[in-house]
């Protein structure tokens, strides 16, 4: 337990997930994050930072005018909550991934936060209790190294792909393709019927066909995300053509 004065101011199956700080896999396919502070009687957004990694930490907002945030490198930061300054910022060893509690004992104000990292956002793992205080004397912990990760559970077996969310993924064929493909995969308006071509039960080839189209089939690359395509093809390979 620490105490600080705050101060003013793609993956083949079977690998583990490491994240995109190490590849760009279709699991967590989001390469930013955003702190956005957006006034609640208009609506509109007063200030954004934008981070170079996805934002995987809750806020939390103190009387005093600070909102505070964490880090996936592992880093605690304090932002004035009017002009979204950055006022402070602690390294608590592990990846960030949590939520500040802030709370009063005998006329004092404390900020405790568990840094612990994420499996998923392969973030730096820990298991470090911070308590925060202006009386705090208790240096930063060193910066933690790369962060390791897991896949997505929803397999259905040995060499299952497992980049996608299925279940996300049958929304994005309802909106996108059974129009063509039918609402089971079996053809429709001039679209195969997916459940007889072998391909299909390839994710990385209905990842590229997807992408890129062809044969008829219109390219989506620039139509739907990358965590969509990653769903929808998941969809295709675990449920359609299973």
């Amino acid at each position: 337990m620490g105490l600080q004065p705050a101060q003013t101011p793609f993956i083949a199956p079977g690998k583990p997930y490491t994240g995109v700080a190490g590849t760009a896999g279709f699991a967590w396919p989001e390469g930013t994050g955003t702190l956005t502070a957006i006034d609640a009687t208009s609506g509109k957004v007063v200030w954004q930072k934008t981070f170079p990694e996805p934002c995987y930490s809750g806020t939390a907002t103190t009387a005093g005018n600070l909102v505070f945030v964490g880090r996936n490198k592992g880093q605690l930061e304090a932002y004035n909550a009017t002009t979204g300054a950055l006022l402070w910022s602690f390294q608590t060893g592990a990846g960030a991934n949590n939520t500040s509690t802030i709370f009063q004992q005998n006329g004092k104000e404390y900020i405790a936060f568990l840094s612990g990292g994420n499996s998923l956002a392969a973030t730096p793992h820990g298991d470090n209790l911070w308590l925060f205080g202006l009386d705090g004397k208790l240096p930063p912990a060193p910066a933690p190294g790369k962060g390791t990760g897991t896949q997505h559970a929803e397999g259905n077996g040995a060499g299952a792909a497992t980049k996608g969310n299925a279940v996300a993924g049958a929304t994005v064929f309802a909106n996108n393709c059974v129009s063509c493909h039918g609402a089971d995969g079996h053809g429709g308006n001039g679209g195969p019927d997916l459940t007889s071509i072998p391909s299909a039960k390839d994710y990385a080839t209905v990842v590229k066909q997807v992408e890129n189209g062809g044969a008829g089939m219109p390219a989506f690359k620039n139509q739907l995300t990358a965590k969509q395509i990653a769903d929808v093809s998941t969809y295709v390979t675990q449920k359609i053509t299973k």
